[in-house]
């Protein structure tokens, strides 16, 4: 009954799933390869079909973000996030400290997971960068 609150929402998701490493301030931590989120190229593309693909199912390998490269290790939350949870969790990123991007639907992520349910691979930033992102 009412709205869903994304954003306050996906400020709950962020502190319990993705802090840990990404930080709270989104500032990432170069002392285990996590990128920032706060004003990332990633986070601020114009559409979310590569972050949704990265929060389905991990990245790892070198990505470079905001013309610094990274090395650590996204696991898979698939299994653990339903497409409301990554919807929220992505429209608050693409919302927060200072970022302005549009937000994210839980359809978008529904249509991503399942035109990609046959993966099992994490992610490289090269595969990543051959797809469309809208």
């Amino acid at each position: 009954s009412g709205e869903v609150d994304w954003f306050g929402d996906g400020k709950l998701v962020y502190a319990n799933f993705c802090a840990a490493c990404h930080q709270a301030a989104g500032t990432g931590n170069p002392a285990n390869g996590c990128p920032p989120v706060a004003g990332a190229d990633w986070v601020l593309a114009e559409g979310p079909n590569r972050l949704i693909r990265l929060i389905l199912h991990g990245a790892g390998g070198p990505i470079e973000v905001n013309g610094q490269t990274w090395n650590g290790v996204m696991p898979p939350w698939k299994d653990v996030l339903s497409d409301d949870q990554i919807a929220a969790v992505l429209t608050y990123i693409r919302a927060d400290w200072g970022n302005k991007a549009a937000p994210v639907t839980p359809e978008k992520v529904a249509a991503i997971r399942a035109a990609e349910a046959g993966r099992t691979a994490a992610w490289t930033a090269a595969e990543l960068l051959k797809l469309p992102d809208l």
